[in-house]
Order: structure tokens, then C-alpha cells, then sequence
């Protein structure tokens, strides 16, 4: 019974820990952001995933999704209602650590009979634009119609929010309160939420 109590104690904790969840940078993985300059509409905004222990290509997009949900929490945060990503990047970082200790009189075999622990982590990054207002004619078709940064598609915060917050099922608690001062999350139709989704990350290049 005792066994049984350890095993299912140890796979929780297991379970936990592998979770890609929406949180701030920590060791295990989360979001971070920093504004270019202090004045500055323009941020550059990233998401690590949890480490592990086997390729996890098949977590990249939910990855790539948190970081553009912060992105979209940074911009309600400091009073912006669009953003465009500027630049964008999306991969797998692997570690390999060796286990084990070397003693002093180590010979040649003993080092082939060590064993290599291989972790790994996706990280998106996004350097994003911000504005706090678009005329209508230059956002035909959620792309920037002219400037600097035409034919770059164009993202409206509360509706990233919203998509992302819907496709995985998360609480609309766990992106930051201060997001409230700027009203209500709008409730987008469902084209518009999947066009959105289909944006991620698009700029010209």
C-alpha cells in the first residue's frame, strides 16, 4: 500500500511539472517581455516551454500561441489595442548533460559508460509593434495597408486574447487583471477567431 501511495504521489508530480501552463519566466519554462525603450511602442515579448526528455515538436504551436497571448497582455497592459510582430522565432533548444561523477583514475571505458541526459525546450519569440488606434482603411483584411510595416498582419489585442484563451480552454483569470482598466475582452465571431489563429505568427518576409 505504501508503494502504491509513492508511485501515485511521484506521478503526479510528474504530470505537473510537464504541463505547459501560462505563467511568468521561472526555471521550468514561462513568459518574459521587455520594452525596447522606456518611451517605446515596441516590445520584445518571448515564451520558453517546459523541458523533455524527447522532442516535443507536437507542443511547439501552443508555445508559439502563449507567446502571443503575452504579446496581446503586454499591449492591453500599456494601452494598446493592435500590435504587428515585427520579427518572429520559433525552436527547439537541446541540452545534454552528463551524469554521474569522474573519479581521478578514470580510464577511457569508464567515460563511454557514463550516461547522457538530453532535455528539450521550445522558445518563441516575437519583437512586436504596438498602437493604440488603426484607421479602418489601414487594416483591410486584418494587414496593414500602408508605413513601414505594410503587409504585415495586424492583430487585435482583445481578440488574441480571447482566441488563445478559448482554444485552450484556460480562465480568462490567468493573464494579468490589469488588462480589466482597458474594458471587457470582446467576444469575436468564430471566423474571427479562427482567422486569427491562422495569422500566427505572419508578417511578409
Amino acid at each position: 500500500m505504501r508503494f502504491n501511495t509513492i508511485v501515485v504521489i511521484c506521478l503526479s508530480i510528474l504530470l505537473v511539472s510537464c504541463s505547459t501552463g501560462y505563467r511568468p519566466l521561472n526555471d521550468s519554462g514561462g513568459y518574459w517581455d521587455e520594452r525596447i525603450e522606456s518611451t517605446s511602442n515596441r516590445f520584445k515579448i518571448g515564451y520558453d516551454g517546459n523541458k523533455w526528455h524527447s522532442d516535443p515538436i507536437n507542443r511547439k504551436e501552443k508555445v508559439i500561441d502563449l507567446a502571443l497571448l503575452r504579446s496581446a497582455e503586454v499591449a492591453l497592459e500599456n494601452g494598446f489595442k493592435y500590435f504587428i510582430i515585427s520579427d518572429s522565432q520559433a525552436y527547439t533548444e537541446t541540452t545534454s548533460l552528463l551524469q554521474g561523477s569522474i573519479p581521478s583514475n578514470t580510464t577511457a571505458s569508464r567515460l563511454q559508460r557514463r550516461n547522457t541526459s538530453v532535455t528539450y525546450q521550445v522558445k518563441a519569440s516575437f519583437s512586436t509593434v504596438n498602437y493604440a488606434d488603426i484607421d479602418q482603411d489601414l487594416q483591410i483584411n486584418n494587414v496593414m495597408q500602408a508605413g513601414e510595416f505594410k503587409g504585415y498582419a495586424l492583430y487585435k489585442a482583445d481578440l488574441v486574447a480571447y482566441t488563445i484563451l478559448k482554444k485552450y480552454n484556460m480562465n480568462k483569470d490567468a493573464i494579468s487583471p490589469m488588462i480589466e482598466r482597458y474594458g471587457p475582452v470582446s467576444i469575436p465571431t468564430s471566423n474571427q477567431t479562427i482567422e486569427t489563429i491562422d495569422m500566427v505568427p505572419t508578417n511578409p518576409k
